[in-house]
């Protein structure tokens, strides 16, 4: 490798000290996690989705402590513990859809006013001119819905509209500004929660409206964009609605939720073994909430203390375990056979390969991320014949830096790691 200034050789010094603490088999943290307080949420809400963009946590509109909506939108800052103001939504609405995508802000749907009267509205906010446009609604008006974004296309599922709940999945897509109906998620709910893993949507939980209350659900069904197909997984221990979501760290977290009562409740989910666990309990009983992850953190901020209303400025960051990835030096087989063989070359600077062996034929996923537990490639996603195979990645888009790759086939799962230098 060549290193003709200081410099160079000092950065690949420092990213070459950093691959070899990847190598350590275990991590510090505690074995279920542990939450921390950070700066409170200045104007208490609840039913606030939070959405991230550029490294900033965004929580629009909800119900305030008077049982009002609200169109506030505040700006929490993670590296700083700082709020900010910014403009303010041009609609008061509570539990809304929020999400981002090319570097903009989108509010889909949600009740307006102080009912819960469904919109269909959507409005796209510009970080860089703090100005709020309005574009194409949506084809179904609901609220109480989740919205995710998969390559920069985002899709809004679920809800309720008139008292019944939805399955309804619809695509949007800012570039063109444009609506197309996508497959309908088989069951039915509001108040559910839902985060995207590896290229996959995954939506856990909710309720379902009934003649004596809402009916709370533990269901899990993941879709894929790809295939505009879903398949339910185990579901979740504890039923609930009115809960959050976010993954980090090859895990996904659920957290809080009411009906009977509010939840406290923090459970991870591994989608390598589709199984549950529980995890260290939210310091303060939540619902109405959202759920994002930064760096190492997931942010729970602001929601209701108490079933139906109430509202609470806590703004709580739980850091769970970290993910212990295999050393890089070992190519011996995982059980079953499975051997992940180390990329070439390694370091690299634009393509490497990976090379694998499969005992029998089996589904396969091999997928790069990020330091962030983010997925930034998905290489293999099928089934593959007995033998031997190779991929290989691109990574002329991608910064330098040390990056994980996870193969899972046959019932079992292998991690390394690879850097990107330059």
């Amino acid at each position: 490798m060549k290193k003709t200034t200081l410099g160079g050789t000092l950065r690949y010094a420092v990213l070459a000290l950093t691959l070899c603490a990847l190598t350590t088999p275990a991590f510090a943290q505690a074995d279920l996690g542990r939450w921390i307080t950070r700066a409170p949420l200045p104007i208490p809400r609840q039913e606030i989705p939070h959405a991230v963009l550029d490294g900033k946590i965004y929580v629009v509109g909800g119900f305030d402590e008077d049982r009002l909506a609200t169109n506030v939108m505040e700006v929490y800052d993670p590296s700083a513990n700082t709020w900010s103001l910014a403009r303010a939504l041009p609609e008061s609405m509570h539990h809304l859809g929020l999400a981002t995508a090319n570097g903009k802000l989108y509010v889909l749907g949600g009740y307006l006013g102080d009912g819960f009267t469904p919109t269909n509205r959507v409005f796209e906010y510009d970080p860089a001119t703090d100005e709020w446009t309005e574009k194409t609604p949506m084809p179904t008006a609901r609220g109480a819905h989740v919205a995710v974004t998969v390559d920069d296309k985002i899709y809004v599922i679920g809800g309720a509209a008139s008292g019944v709940a939805l399955g309804t999945n619809q695509m949007y897509d800012p570039a063109t500004d444009t609506w197309t109906i996508r497959r309908a998620m088989p069951s039915a709910r509001e108040h559910l929660a839902a985060t995207l893993w590896d290229g996959r949507i995954y939506v856990i939980g909710g309720r379902t409206p009934s003649n004596v209350g809402p009916t709370n659900v533990g269901t899990l069904e993941v879709y894929d964009p790809v295939t505009d197909a879903w398949e339910s997984l185990q579901g979740m221990p504890t039923a609930r609605g009115g809960l959050a979501a976010a993954a980090l760290h090859d895990k996904i977290y659920v957290f809080g939720g009411e009906f009977p009562g509010v939840f406290s409740q923090n459970e991870e989910y591994d989608p390598a073994t589709d199984s549950w666990r529980p995890m260290e309990p939210m310091p303060v009983p939540r619902h109405g909430i959202g759920a994002v992850a930064v760096a190492d953190t997931i942010f729970i901020i602001g929601g209701g203390p108490e079933p139906g209303f109430g509202v609470i400025n806590t703004n709580s960051g739980y850091v769970p375990p970290r993910l212990a990835p295999t050393a890089v030096t070992a190519d011996a087989p995982v059980p079953g056979g499975v051997v992940v063989y180390q990329n070439h070359p390694n370091p690299l600077s634009s393509r490497t390969t990976i090379r694998f062996t499969i005992p029998r034929p089996a589904a396969v996923t091999l997928t790069i991320y990020d330091l962030l537990g983010r997925a930034v490639a998905t290489l293999v996603r099928g089934r593959l014949q007995a033998g031997e195979h190779q991929a290989a990645w691109l990574a002329d888009d991608h910064p330098n830096g040390v990056y994980l790759y996870r193969l899972t086939a046959d019932g079992f799962t292998t991690t390394k790691s690879l850097m990107v230098l330059r």
